[in-house]
C-alpha cells in the first residue's frame, strides 16, 4: 500500500520553545468540551472537521487557540502520512454561524503595546506558524464560511485549500487598516495567491478595509462554492474529492501547495516585523475601540488640523 508521506522539510515548523506544551496537547482529547479545538472524522465518508471553538468571541484567534490548533495539525498529519487514520478532505469551520472567525482577540492585542517591537515580532510569527501549519496537513482542507472571516480569521480561510460561503452576507476582508496595523496571517500573500496575483482589488482590500460580500469572493474567485448552507456545501465538495483517487488527490494537493507558497515565509517575517512596529506607538488601541464602538477611529497623531 502506497504512503504519500509531505517533505521532512516542513514550511511550518513548531518553535523549540513550544514543543513540549503541544506534546502534551497531542495527548488531550480535542473534541472535549473544554477545547478550543474541535475534531471529528466521520467512519463512513472519512471526511475530518476541524472546528474553531470560540463561539462567544466570534472565533477570534488566540495563542492558547493556536498552540490547540498547531500541536492537531501536527498530530494529523502524523495521522495521515504514516497510515494511522484515513482522511481524504477535512473542512474547517467556526462554531455556530455568527462567524468563522473575526480575526485575532482584541483583549491580547491591545496588551503587544507593553512589549518589545523584536518580542513581538518573534511572537506574531509563531501565532502566525500556529495556524497556518494547516496547510502542512496532506489532504485538502476547506474553509466553510457560513460567517464573516475577518483580519487573521481571513488569513486562516485563504489558507485552506478551496472555500465555500453563504450568499447575501459580508464574508472575507482585511480590516487592519481600520485597526492600525500591517497585514498579518499571511494575508498580504495568501490574498494575492487566491486572486492569481498583484491587482488593483487586492489593494483596495488591503489598504481601506473592504469586506467582501459572498457573492463578491465568488465572482474575484476567492470561494469556489455558494450556498445557503456554506458547512454543507463544503462537505458536499469534500465528499467530491473523497470519490477521487487518494494518491492522485494528495499529490496533486503537494504540487499547488509548492507553487502557492513560494515567498510565503518572506512575506510572514515582513508581517509580522510591521505589525510589531505598529503596536509600538502611542495611539495604538485607538482603532480597536472604534471597531468595537461601530465607529471611525481617529488617529490623532495623523490626523492634526
Amino acid at each position: 500500500m502506497w504512503v504519500l508521506r509531505t517533505p521532512s522539510r516542513c514550511l511550518f515548523r513548531i518553535p523549540v520553545s513550544e514543543r513540549s506544551e503541544l506534546r502534551r496537547l497531542q495527548k488531550a482529547n480535542f473534541s472535549a468540551a473544554e477545547s478550543l479545538i474541535g475534531w471529528e472524522v466521520d467512519d463512513e465518508t472519512k471526511i475530518g472537521t476541524i472546528t474553531l471553538q470560540a463561539q462567544a468571541t466570534y472565533n477570534a484567534l488566540t495563542v492558547e487557540m493556536g498552540q490547540e490548533f498547531g500541536a492537531l495539525c501536527h498530530q494529523i498529519r502524523l495521522d495521515v502520512t504514516t497510515g494511522g487514520q484515513e482522511v481524504h478532505a477535512i473542512v474547517l469551520q467556526g462554531q455556530g454561524d455568527k462567524a468563522f472567525s473575526a480575526g485575532g482577540n482584541f483583549e491580547w492585542l491591545r496588551s503587544l503595546r507593553n512589549n518589545s517591537v523584536h518580542h513581538n515580532a518573534d511572537l506574531m510569527l509563531q501565532f502566525y506558524h500556529s495556524f497556518l501549519c494547516v496547510r502542512s496537513i496532506p489532504v485538502p482542507i476547506i474553509a466553510a464560511l457560513q460567517g464573516p472571516a475577518i483580519g487573521a480569521g481571513a488569513g486562516l480561510a485563504l489558507a485552506c485549500d478551496l472555500r465555500t460561503a453563504a450568499p447575501k452576507r459580508k464574508i472575507l476582508g482585511f480590516n487592519f487598516t481600520k485597526l492600525g496595523i500591517h497585514a498579518g496571517m499571511g494575508g498580504s500573500h495568501l490574498l494575492e495567491a487566491a486572486l492569481g496575483g498583484p491587482s488593483a482589488i487586492m489593494n483596495e482590500i488591503l489598504l481601506t478595509g473592504k469586506v467582501l460580500s459572498g457573492e463578491e469572493c465568488l465572482e474575484r474567485g476567492l470561494v469556489n462554492r455558494l450556498a445557503n448552507d456554506a458547512k454543507e456545501s463544503a462537505y458536499a465538495l469534500a465528499n467530491d474529492i473523497a470519490k477521487q483517487h487518494p494518491l492522485a488527490v494528495r499529490t496533486n494537493l503537494q504540487t499547488l501547495r509548492q507553487s502557492q507558497d513560494n515567498g510565503l515565509e518572506q512575506a510572514l517575517q515582513r508581517e509580522a516585523l510591521a505589525q510589531a512596529i505598529c503596536y509600538n506607538r502611542e495611539d495604538w488601541g485607538e482603532g480597536i475601540d472604534a471597531v468595537a464602538e461601530k465607529r471611525d477611529p481617529i488617529f490623532e497623531i495623523y490626523h492634526k488640523k
